[in-house]
């Protein structure tokens, strides 16, 4: 897909939002979620920033009928863009949990949250809502905590708020550590 393709969600696909059936792989659910008929495949990017696995998911929800293209484009693969990274940091982000570790405590999970809720609302205009209700309260390993982790680094940093990210990073660390 080329990136400047936009998807917009079909009768099915809303209802799927609405019901949130159980069993819907969570990824698959939040890209569903940000499809809104104006955002461009580029901007998907944000959530999914592997180009060939964004294409392959975008395909999924297509196959299921809960998104069609809108555009005329087609299904090449799309151009190179850029690195986004602003910082050394940002370019070689390393998980916070490893992925063997189980979930760290309930009131752990609970501050982190609420970091992000609040850095979300102070910082993005609420832009990780969706990302906070339908995978963070819902998630059930080390994998899905560093995902929302590194999209919520990415969000910050894309926001142009680099900075606020290492200091809020170490709170998440201190409180994932206790």
């Amino acid at each position: 897909m080329n990136t400047n393709t936009i998807f917009s969600k079909t009768e099915a696909g809303l209802r799927e939002v609405q019901s949130r059936s159980a069993g819907f792989p969570i990824r698959l659910r939040q890209i569903l979620i940000m499809i809104d008929g104006h955002k461009r495949f580029d901007d998907l990017l944000g959530l999914q920033p592997d180009p060939e696995e964004l294409t392959k998911q975008l395909l999924q929800l297509m196959e299921l009928q809960l998104i069609v293209n809108t555009g005329a484009d087609d299904l090449r693969p799309p151009v190179a863009r850029p690195s986004t990274a602003t910082t050394p940091a940002a370019a070689t982000a390393s998980p916070v949990l490893n992925q063997a570790q189980t979930l760290p405590s309930a009131s752990a999970r609970n501050k982190v949250r609420r970091i992000m809720a609040m850095t979300d609302q102070a910082y993005l205009s609420n832009k990780l809502e969706f990302m906070l209700s339908d995978v963070f309260d819902v998630m059930s390993s080390a994998e899905d905590m560093n995902f929302c982790i590194d999209r919520w680094q990415k969000a910050m940093r894309d926001a142009g708020h680099g900075d606020m990210v290492d200091a809020y990073m170490f709170q998440i660390r201190s409180a994932l550590a206790s």
